[in-house]
C-alpha cells in the first residue's frame, strides 16, 4: 500500500521534472506527513466536531456522524491534507520564495496520498487472514456484500495511473477490473496548486486558487453524499450529479493542473534568468540551451556528476523562483552564483579520479557498543514491521494473530511505550538541530526537519490515543472507536492502530547511523570539483555528501595536489597547534567564511561547534581561512546540521 501511495506521487514528479525544485525523498516524507500529521489533525477535528455537536444538540452521535460525512468533514479533510505545507509557506519567507507552483501541487498530492494511505491501512491491514491465497505480485481479494475488496499486486499498480492500492469491485460489473485513481491524491493536488496560487499568484490567479480549494471540497462532499444519503436533498445533492459526471475525467484533473503550474513556473524561471544572469553558466550566456549546457556537465564525470548537476539544477531553480521576492544580495542568490562560477571551472578533467576511499587511519567500529543505538531502534521496530509487512499478506497473516496472543501482547505494549519514548527523544534532538537548518540559504533542509517533527508529533499522538482508547476497549482485537466518520477508524483494532503509530520510527533512526555507515570514508576530489560541491553544501543542498567531503590529514577529502592547485604552492599541511582566541576571531571574521556561510548566526554556530569538539587550549589543527582543513571542518559541520 505504501508503494501505491508513493508510486502515484512519483508519476506526477517525473512529469514535473522541468520546473520542480522538491526532490523525491522530500515528497516521500510528505506522504508520511500526510499519513501521521494530516491524518491525526483531521481525526482530532472530526472527533471534536461530532462529539461537540452531539453534546450541544442532543442528537444521536451516529446521525451527527452521517450528516457530517458529506458536509463539514470533507472540508476538514481537504484543509488538513494541505495544512502542513501551507503552514510551512506561511511561517517561512524562504519557502514562499523558493517553492514554485509545481512544488505546491506535488506536495499537496503527497499529503493526499498519505491521507488515503492511512485510511486503507486502518481498514484493510488486518484482513489478510480472511483469504487463503495471494501475495505482493498477484494481490488478493475477498467477498464483501455483492462485490469484492481487491488488494492489487505490483504489476497492476505499476501499469496504472495514480493508482489506489485497494478497489471495491461490483460482482455484477462487466468491465475488466483495474486499479482506480486515488481520489485523495487528485483532490489534494488541486488544493495544493490552489494554495500555491494564493501565495505566489496575481489577483486573478488567487481567485483561481480559491476555486481550486473549493472544488475538491465540493467533489469530496458530493462523493460522500452518494454513499451516505443518495436519496437526500439539499445543496450538496444539487452538485452531486454534475460532479459525478465530471469524475469520469478524474485522470485528467492532475494533468491539466500540472500543465498550468508548469507554464506559470516556466515564465517565472525565464524572468529569473533575465534578472540574475550570473546564475547562468558560460555556455548558457553564450546562447546554448540549458538542457545542452547542463547535460554536458552531467556526463562529464560519470557516475558522479548526474546527481551533482541535478542537485545544482534544483537549487538554481529555487533561487530563480525567489528573484522577485528577495534582494539581489540574498544568500541563496549569492550561493547559486558562486556555484555557477565554480561549475564553469570544471570539465571532464576536473572530475577524473573522483572516488570514495577509506580515510587515513579510519577503522570500522568494533564491538557492539557503537552499534547499540541502531540495534535498539531496529528491535523497537520489529512488531510494527512484522505486523504490516509479512503479516498483511495472506500467507503470513498468522503473525498478526500471534502478536495479539495474551502471552505476546503485553510485550508489544512494553515495546510500544519504549518506542514512544524513543520518538520523543528523537523529536527533541531534531528540534535542537533546527536553528542552523533555518539559517541555511536553501529551504529544503529545514522543511525536511519540520516535516519530521510533524510526523513525530502525529505518531506520538496516535500512539498515546491508541493506548488510552485501546486499553479502555478491552483487548488488542477490539475496535478503538465505535462511531466515526472515517469508518476505517471504526473498524480499526487496537493492535493495528498502535503498531501503525510505531511504524513512524522508520523515519527516526539514530542520529549516529550515518556516521557508522560512512564516517570512515571520504570523497576524493580535485580542487575545482571540491569548490563546486562545497558551495552547494554551504547552500544546504548537498548535506549527505558533505560528510564524505570532510577529510583529514593533507587532503581534506581532495587529492594530494589540492594545496598546490588551490593556492599555487606546495606547502605541507598546517601543523598541529593550539587554537587561540586570535585564531578563532581570524576564522570567524574571515572573508572566506562569510563567503561560504552568509548567515551570521550559522557562522557563530560553526564556531561553537568547533569549540565543542576542541575545547580552547586543547591541541588540534590550526584552521587557516580557506585551507583544506577549514573547508573540511565546515563541510563536516554542515553535514551534521543539514
Amino acid at each position: 500500500m505504501m508503494f501505491a501511495a508513493c508510486y502515484g506521487v512519483w508519476q506526477l514528479t517525473m512529469l514535473a521534472s522541468a520546473t520542480r525544485t522538491v526532490r523525491m525523498p522530500l515528497l516521500v516524507l510528505g506522504v508520511v506527513a500526510g499519513l501521521y500529521g494530516a491524518g491525526m489533525l483531521a481525526l482530532g477535528l472530526q472527533m471534536l466536531y461530532t462529539r461537540g455537536m452531539t453534546a450541544l444538540t442532543g442528537d444521536p452521535l451516529p446521525e451527527i456522524v452521517r450528516t457530517a460525512s458529506y458536509t463539514v468533514d470533507p472540508l476538514i479533510e481537504e484543509l488538513a491534507k494541505v495544512a502542513p505545507f501551507a503552514l510551512l509557506a506561511l511561517l517561512h519567507r524562504k519557502v514562499r520564495a523558493q517553492w514554485g507552483l509545481t512544488d505546491f501541487l506535488l506536495l499537496g498530492a503527497a499529503g493526499g496520498a498519505g491521507f488515503g494511505l492511512v485510511e486503507q491501512l486502518l481498514r484493510h491491514a488486518d484482513e489478510a487472514a480472511s483469504v487463503t491465497g495471494g501475495g505482493p505480485f498477484e494481490g488478493w481479494s475477498r467477498m464483501q456484500g455483492f462485490g469484492f475488496v481487491q488488494i492489487w499486486g505490483l504489476p497492476d499498480l505499476i501499469t496504472s495511473w495514480l493508482p489506489t492500492p485497494v478497489s471495491y469491485i461490483d460482482a455484477f460489473s462487466a468491465d475488466a477490473p483495474s486499479p482506480e485513481i486515488s481520489l485523495h491524491l487528485v483532490w489534494s493536488a488541486l488544493a495544493g496548486l490552489g494554495v500555491g496560487l494564493l501565495i505566489r499568484g496575481s489577483a486573478l490567479q488567487r481567485l483561481a486558487g480559491v476555486a481550486l480549494l473549493l472544488f475538491p471540497w465540493l467533489d469530496h462532499a458530493a462523493y460522500n453524499h452518494e454513499v451516505a444519503d443518495p436519496d437526500g436533498a439539499g445543496v450538496i445533492n444539487a452538485f452531486a450529479t454534475p460532479l459525478a459526471f465530471l469524475r469520469h475525467a478524474l485522470w485528467l484533473y492532475p494533468l491539466l493542473a500540472l500543465a498550468a503550474a508548469t507554464f506559470l513556473d516556466r515564465r517565472t524561471l525565464l524572468a529569473g534568468k533575465r534578472a540574475w544572469p550570473d546564475t547562468l553558466t558560460a555556455a548558457e550566456r553564450a546562447g546554448r540551451p540549458a538542457v545542452a549546457a547542463l547535460g554536458g556537465h552531467a556526463f562529464a564525470g560519470l557516475p558522479w556528476t548526474p546527481y551533482f548537476i541535478w542537485t545544482y539544477t534544483l537549487t538554481r531553480r529555487a533561487a530563480l523562483f525567489s528573484h522577485a521576492r528577495v534582494t539581489p544580495d540574498d544568500p541563496m542568490h549569492r550561493a547559486v552564483a558562486q556555484a555557477t562560477t565554480a561549475l564553469d571551472g570544471t570539465d571532464a578533467q576536473a572530475w577524473r579520479g573522483t572516488t570514495v576511499r577509506r580515510r587515513d587511519g579510519a577503522t570500522p567500529p568494533r564491538g557492539i557498543k557503537p552499534w547499540l543505538p541502531l540495534i535498539v531502534w531496529a528491535a523497537l521496530l520489529v512488531p510494527a514491521i512484522v505486523y504490516f509487512l509479512p503479516g498483511s499478506l495472506p500467507t503470513f497473516s498468522g503473525v498478526q494473530g500471534l502478536l495479539a496472543e495474551p502471552w505476546v501482547f503485553p510485550l508489544v505494549l512494553v515495546v510500544s511505550v519504549a518506542g514512544l519514548g524513543w520518538l520523543g527523544w528523537q523529536l527533541y534532538s531534531t528540534a535542537r538541530r533546527l536553528r542552523p537548518l533555518l539559517a541555511a540559504p536553501a529551504a529544503d533542509a529545514a522543511v525536511r526537519a519540520e516535516l519530521r517533527l510533524l510526523t513525530g508529533f502525529g505518531s506520538i499522538a496516535a500512539g498515546i490515543g491508541s493506548l488510552v482508547l485501546g486499553l479502555a476497549a478491552g483487548g488488542p482485537d477490539q475496535p478503538i472507536l465505535t462511531s466515526h466518520i472515517l469508518d476505517a477508524i471504526s473498524q480499526t483494532l487496537f493492535l493495528a492502530s498502535l503498531l501503525l503509530a510505531m511504524l513512524a520510527m522508520v523515519w527516526f533512526p539514530p542520529l549516529g547511523m550515518a556516521a557508522l555507515a560512512g564516517g570512515g570514508f571520504q570523497l576524493v576530489l580535485t580542487a575545482a570539483a571540491a569548490d563546486f560541491l562545497a558551495t552547494l553544501a554551504g547552500a544546504g543542498a548537498l548535506a549527505i555528501l558533505a560528510a564524505m567531503m570532510s577529510g583529514n590529514g593533507s587532503g581534506g577529502g581532495r587529492g594530494d595536489d589540492y594545496w598546490e592547485e588551490k593556492y599555487g604552492q606546495d606547502d605541507p599541511p598546517p601543523r598541529q597547534q593550539r587554537m587561540s582566541d586570535a585564531n578563532k576571531a581570524e576564522l570567524e571574521d574571515s572573508g572566506w567564511l562569510k563567503n561560504k556561510v552568509q548567515n551570521p548566526q550559522t557562522r557563530r554556530d560553526f564556531m561553537k561547534w568547533l569549540e565543542k569538539g576542541h575545547q580552547q587550549g586543547e591541541p588540534h589543527e590550526h584552521l587557516s581561512p580557506g585551507s583544506p582543513q577549514a573547508e573540511a571542518k565546515l563541510a563536516e559541520f554542515l553535514a551534521e546540521t543539514l
